[in-house]
């Protein structure tokens, strides 16, 4: 299915679901606007992404392709006989006896398509990864945000890598964990929490945010980049940058 088609779909079946565009995003984890311009047809989103959102609307994929069979079968294609033909045709198209300048260019488009299918399934691939860590790592986050907010600073140290530092002093999981614990008996307690961006490149992420948080009754806004390192199959934390303003 194509747009604007598969637009419309998803927005009949997010409606049907009693969801608002707000509610589904929060569900997937897209904004608001890409799923606007989704649902206007103003994008094709990656298979991934339609992964996604059906997910979040508990939609089988193959319920929305389901027609896709049909518009096959008006080609007029025999499937019940294609490894035959297939053969007959591969046999004619390198039969250079015939027509030969026709079928090298028929040859040399059919090979840059498939290198050019190559690369974008390439790109995409690289994109659902990308995609991929930026989740985890958020997850992780948010994880860890609601535990210091529950005090235990030994389940925050474990989205620390053993090397992780804290800028400008803090050096090591022991160091950290006195820092995490004496925000803690101060009364630390986050407020909001904003991830600004994440840019990943294998195995190295970088998330900036900023965020608003209280300490021993005043509350303080403040900026940060944090470095990501996948490690055994794991995004921990082994840089973080923190500055009050």
């Amino acid at each position: 299915m194509t747009q604007p088609e598969l637009g419309k779909k998803i927005a009949e079946l997010r409606k049907a679901k009693g969801l608002t565009q707000e509610e589904l995003v929060e569900k997937c984890n897209l904004s608001v606007r890409t799923l606007q311009r989704i649902e206007s047809g103003e994008v094709t989103p990656r298979s991934y992404t339609i992964r996604l959102i059906l997910s979040a609307l508990d939609v089988d994929i193959h319920e929305v392709v389901e027609h896709q069979p049909e518009a096959f079968s008006r080609t007029g294609l025999v499937f019940s006989n294609w490894p035959g033909q297939f053969y007959r045709y591969v046999f004619q198209l390198f039969n250079f006896k015939t027509n030969a300048m026709k079928k090298i260019t028929i040859l040399a488009i059919t090979l840059s398509l498939i290198i050019a299918g190559v690369f974008l399934m390439s790109t995409d691939s690289i994109a659902q990864k990308a995609e991929k860590a930026v989740k985890a790592i958020e997850i992780a986050q948010n994880k860890g945000n609601r535990w210091m907010n529950e005090g235990k600073v030994d389940s925050v140290l474990t989205l620390y890598r053993s090397d992780a530092h804290v800028f400008p002093l803090l050096q090591g999981k022991a160091e950290i964990r006195q820092m995490l614990q004496s925000a803690v008996d101060g009364g630390y307690k986050m407020i909001d929490f904003h991830t600004i961006s994440v840019s990943v490149a294998d195995s190295i992420a970088v998330q900036k945010s900023e965020n608003t948080y209280e300490l021993a009754g005043v509350t303080y806004r403040q900026k940060g980049m944090t470095e990501w390192r996948l490690t055994r199959g794991k995004w921990l934390t082994v840089n973080d940058i923190m500055n009050n303003y």
